[in-house]
């Protein structure tokens, strides 16, 4: 029983396969590369290396531990509501221990200045239907961000921030590079190693968070926290959870500030082991994977089985040099390390007969978004392909909008052709026909006669002229001429 003695039993820290998976080696050495490149060419001072991100403040939270009488059956704290409402906070902070005022997106289609009443002093407000960040909100965070810090060519900021669609894309990218500001992007699903801000300071801000709410509850009994009041509470936190310790300390842990890439441990990286799966942008569909697993394979093939003449090499004083074949779980394009030896005694690992299982090769899918990971998007080359994202995205979206516009259909028959002569057309297309085409019974197409046709004929979404089926195309609910598709 001794050998139990410094056994103890902890709660497993519980990580999801996107950050088990995202967090590797490839991935991390990707982001110091675009890091240390960036601070080499414009030598950035701590107090303009900042770090951006936003989290959700609700206006209900998990109340605060208490502490009661052991044995006892029942312990209860009201809550303001079963479901709160979200109110997403952004916050800058830099490597010196500073930190800005926050940005504050509130669910409403308009912001009103009661909405941050007892606040942070100088912070911004903005509103939001849904109450989440989008991109015209985060231009107005970098506006704010200006203001406080006026970078300039002679003194440029640096933002390292997450690829969320609202903070890469187009527009920030203009308006950065516009105002001295480069944006350096973290890889995806890796915040929670890499990212300041998560490392060692949301966790004190959240825990007081809940306790100025609690308080809050106690001193206002049967009344309801609504987004007024998250103003409040996100101040009492802020000034205890944004201290200068906190904030170097977590650009300290991430390797960020002083730079170090060293910074992360081999058994950090052996959650990733299980699918060796690189930058998501590079990777080759398994094709990695695959030469490892065949390494593996050929290394234990070749590997002779182990020797039973060992005493008596030794009684022949024979030297005979083979090899201890030892796993190497950190590498993964030689997962095996042969290292010389003078016995014939060998050593297996588990892991040699039976390793550990890998997951597959990812999919292929058929959408053409391009996999985000660490980059410099403020720099030309990310600013090109965001410019064919945008243009390709405006493009899909026109041809949505066309397809799903309902489509009037000209109902007349043949029978009633010689009616329609002398009779006015209909109230939908009578504006339109007389302004596009002078005879609406001719195909705006092949010109032909209404009366000399037996097909059906569709007005056009777009030009509001009429062609036969054959002449334009269909879809579900609308039909466009050929002359404008």
């Amino acid at each position: 029983m001794d050998r139990h003695k410094d056994l103890t039993v902890r709660k497993p820290e519980s990580t999801s396969l996107s950050r088990a998976t995202s967090f590797n080696t490839s991935n991390v050495n990707s982001f110091f590369e675009k890091l240390s490149t960036v601070l080499r060419k414009y030598n950035f001072p701590p107090h303009m290396i900042f770090n951006a991100d936003e989290t959700g403040c609700s206006t209900v939270a998990n109340p605060p531990k208490v502490i009661a009488e052991r044995g006892s059956k029942q312990i209860g704290q009201v809550t303001s509501a079963e479901r709160g409402t979200l109110v997403t906070t952004l916050f800058f902070i830099n490597a010196a221990g500073g930190f800005l005022p926050p940005v504050f997106v509130f669910p409403r289609v308009n912001y009103k200045d009661h909405m941050l009443n007892n606040g942070p002093p100088g912070a911004l407000g903005l509103a939001q239907a849904s109450g989440w960040m989008t991109e015209d909100c985060f231009v107005n965070a970098l506006k704010h961000f200006v203001m406080h810090i006026r970078p300039s060519k002679a003194n440029p900021a640096l933002i390292l921030m997450d690829n969320d669609s609202s903070h890469v894309n187009l527009r920030v990218v203009e308006f950065a590079r516009q105002n001295s500001i480069i944006i350096v992007t973290f890889p995806p699903h890796c915040s929670h190693k890499l990212q300041p801000l998560d490392v060692t300071v949301y966790g004190p801000f959240k825990t007081r968070y809940r306790i100025a709410m609690n308080e809050w509850m106690l001193s206002n009994p049967g009344k309801t926290v609504t987004i007024y009041q998250v103003g409040q509470f996100v101040k009492e936190a802020y000034l205890a959870g944004f201290t200068p310790h906190n904030i170097t300390q977590g650009f300290l842990k991430t390797g960020i500030y002083p730079l170090n890439s060293n910074i992360f441990n081999e058994e950090e990286f052996l959650s990733s082991y299980v699918t060796d799966r690189s930058d998501p942008s590079q990777s080759n569909d398994g094709n990695e994977l695959n030469l490892d697993k065949k390494n593996i394979e050929s290394n234990l093939r070749s590997t002779p089985p182990p020797s039973t003449n060992t005493l008596d090499a030794r009684e022949e004083n024979e030297v005979v040099t083979d090899q201890i074949i030892r796993p190497s779980p950190y590498l993964t394009s030689n997962p095996i390390v042969a290292i010389p030896s003078t016995s014939r005694q060998q050593i297996i690992s588990p892991e040699m007969i039976r390793p550990f299982s890998k997951a597959g090769p990812r999919q292929n899918t058929t959408r053409n978004n391009r996999r985000m990971s660490s980059a410099i998007v403020t720099d030309t080359p990310e600013k090109k392909i965001l410019e064919e994202k945008e243009v390709n995205a405006k493009k899909t979206k026109i041809i949505f909008k066309k397809m799903t516009t309902k489509q009037s259909i000209k109902t007349l028959n043949r029978k009633s052709r010689k009616n329609h002569e002398n009779s006015v057309l209909p109230d939908d297309s009578d504006s339109s026909d007389s302004k596009t085409n002078k005879n609406s019974d001719d195909c705006v197409v092949c010109s032909k006669s209404y009366e000399n046709s037996d097909q059906d004929w569709f007005q056009c979404k777009i030009c509001s002229d009429w062609a036969h089926e054959s002449c334009g195309i269909k879809g579900k609910f609308n039909f466009f001429c050929k002359t404008c598709f």
